[in-house]
């Protein structure tokens, strides 16, 4: 090795090739085109991935500021257009894409947006139609949240007033396009529910481009509506057009004129809805009375019912039957019980013990405690014993046998 030759540290490499790859001009603000895998999203909010092609691959970084400016969410296995700085990570020695922006490679960014927030509300069940909710019918007053400017307000207030006129609606001047719009409309909502007697919600905007309806697939918009005490009725844009709020409302509306038209009823509909209602509830009216009389009828004719002392006559005599009957009744059981317990009181009488010592038995008994000796063996073993007839008891004594020593 020469002597002279400067000896580097891997760190001054490592700074050398950075300062080389920054210097280079056509590795600035590059865009590269590739399938994303190993895609990261840190707790720091930075995100980290690869973009890579049939041959090679490329490790890319982008910082918290640029991801929080970014439309959609990053997925392994999308191909997107990446633009961004070559640079190199000092400390791992190895270069990498600084990348400040990122486009969907075949497919436009707000509409990759639009389907993945559809698909994580989805999810969610804010799509689910057994949380939305009814409509009042007909409703108390509508609060309207639309451009103060433009023609949806008008076609709103024209079809409302020639299907209900006087019907009380609220005009909430909201901003519907452009970056301001989901917060005003989120305020606008929270306002609107806390108006006096206001019992729905419309949401309204005319037609435009996708670009122009983006903002209501604004998350922040979807859960307002979601999380409204009121029943909220989306009417964005054409009858083709379909925005994150319309699915989350509990009520879409293809056009802001239609959604007057299913908010508010035809009064003059309604009133005559009612009038027929009313007409067959009188119908019903009359065709019951009709049977009620017939039936009136039927029991005035009925003889308890025409001569009714007559029926009360039937009606004792059967009384003074039954209660023969009931007595007849009664005194036989009794007769049955009584020849019975005389029966058994007569076998009674028989077993009892005095009886038996009448007939010539006699009880033989231990003096000491009274105790029957029913053997003769057992009454060879007693010296004494009382022998009880049926007019007295006789003590007697024993005499033991010589030979057995027994007494006998």
């Amino acid at each position: 090795m020469p002597v002279e030759s400067h000896i580097f540290t891997v760190k001054e490499v490592n700074r050398y090739v950075k300062t080389t790859l920054e210097r280079e001009r056509a590795l600035q603000g590059m865009l590269v085109r590739g399938e994303v895998s190993n895609c990261t999203y840190h707790s720091s909010g930075h995100l980290y991935f690869t973009i890579k092609d049939e041959q090679s691959q490329l490790p890319c970084v982008m910082w918290k500021d640029r991801v929080q400016q970014q439309r959609f969410r990053l997925e392994s296995g999308m191909r997107v257009l990446v633009e961004g700085s070559i640079t190199v990570y000092e400390r791992g020695g190895n270069y990498q894409l600084n990348a400040y922006n990122l486009q969907a490679d075949g497919i436009g960014n707000l509409f990759l947006a639009f389907e993945q927030m559809k698909r994580k509300l989805e999810e969610e069940g804010l799509f689910a139609e057994e949380r939305k909710r009814a409509l009042p019918y007909p409703p108390r007053r509508i609060a309207l949240l639309t451009s103060a400017t433009g023609a949806v307000a008008h076609d709103f207030l024209t079809v409302s007033g020639r299907r209900w006129p006087g019907r009380r609606i609220i005009l909430i001047p909201t901003t519907m396009q452009g970056a301001g719009a989901p917060a005003s409309v989120e305020h606008n909502l929270r306002l609107a529910a806390i108006l006096p007697e206001v019992d729905v919600i419309v949401i309204a905007r005319g037609g435009g481009s996708f670009e122009d309806l983006a903002c209501f697939n604004d998350e922040s918009i979807a859960r307002a509506i979601v999380a409204s005490p009121v029943p909220v009725v989306s009417a964005i844009g054409h009858e083709t057009d379909f925005t994150i709020a319309d699915f989350v409302a509990d009520l879409r509306a293809p056009t802001p004129s239609a959604a007057a038209e299913l908010v508010i009823p035809d009064e003059f509909a309604l009133s005559g809805h009612i009038s027929t209602l009313l007409e067959r509830v009188f119908s019903r009216a009359r065709d019951n009375f009709r049977r009620q009389g017939k039936e009136l009828d039927r029991l005035l004719s009925v003889p308890a019912l025409t001569n009714p002392r007559a029926l009360l006559r039937d009606r004792a005599q059967t009384l003074d039957l039954l209660e023969e009957r009931i007595t007849t009744r009664v005194a036989a059981r009794i007769d049955a019980a009584a020849a019975r317990f005389h029966h058994i009181e007569g076998r009674l009488e028989a077993l009892h013990p005095q009886r038996v010592l009448q007939r010539g038995y006699a009880l033989v008994t231990r003096p000491a405690d009274g105790a029957l000796l029913p053997t003769a063996t057992e009454a060879r073993a007693e010296t004494e014993l009382n022998v009880t007839f049926s007019d007295g008891v006789v003590r007697v004594k024993t005499i033991t046998d010589a030979l057995s020593g027994e007494g006998i």
